[in-house]
């Protein structure tokens, strides 16, 4: 049921506030300045009441976010990040630590390996589009940290699954090349999201997880 898993995985927004210790008119200048994300889900529903004292129809929006957003609005007061370019900056160079990270470790060397080109995506206009899509909520979504590291990660897995899955058939993959792309599988399942039950047909997660364990047999 989608109300179990958004409750499950994120605040809804008056958890976030006392979580947080910000008002909602703070919550709300944050977005509006482009230094805080919006929200990554928008439940707007009429609801038919019955109890014993009454029945009635209220209308209800609730808006749900990602479980680490008190730890970015933690980052935006702790290092005075008052302003969408500094905002950015900050945001831009824990991505690019990230990066360095994942490819001095022997994961990163050995996806490389099998993909040299790996990383010619990660472009200043994909970082532009990426920053635009954290703001939107949109990495709320699809990941479970929600923050630069696991957004690079997320990103970085899918490409290489998708370049395994376009070079390497099933019946032809070599057994290095299959190892490679089960130990990005169980990678990209602890940092993606599982998406809300209606959502994970048409996602990364079916194409990228579900679908490639089943057809290599991973």
């Amino acid at each position: 049921m989608l109300l179990n898993y958004l409750y499950e995985n994120f605040y809804e927004e008056a958890s976030l506030l006392k979580q947080s210790q910000v008002s909602q008119e703070e919550l709300r200048l944050l977005i509006s300045q482009r230094i805080a994300p919006q929200p990554s889900y928008v439940i707007t529903a009429n609801l038919k009441t019955i109890s014993f004292v009454s029945q009635d129809t209220l209308s209800e929006t609730c808006r749900f976010y990602p479980k680490t957003y008190p730890e970015w609005l933690n980052i935006l007061k702790t290092k005075n990040l008052d302003t969408e370019d500094i905002a950015k900056n900050y945001f831009r160079q824990a991505y690019q630590k990230a990066r360095q990270n994942f490819f001095e470790s022997e994961q990163g060397k050995d996806l490389l390996e099998e993909y040299p080109a790996l990383s010619d995506y990660l472009t200043a206009n994909h970082f532009n589009e990426t920053w635009n899509h954290f703001l939107g909520g949109v990495f709320g979504v699809c990941t479970r940290e929600n923050l630069p590291r696991g957004i690079f990660e997320k990103q970085l897995l899918v490409r290489f699954i998708d370049y395994m899955k376009q070079h390497h058939s099933p019946a032809n993959i070599s057994p290095l090349s299959k190892s490679r792309l089960e130990t990005a599988v169980a990678y990209l399942n602890m940092v993606e999201a599982d998406f809300a039950p209606h959502e994970v047909p048409i996602t990364s997660r079916q194409r990228c997880i579900n679908d490639v364990r089943k057809k290599y047999r991973i």
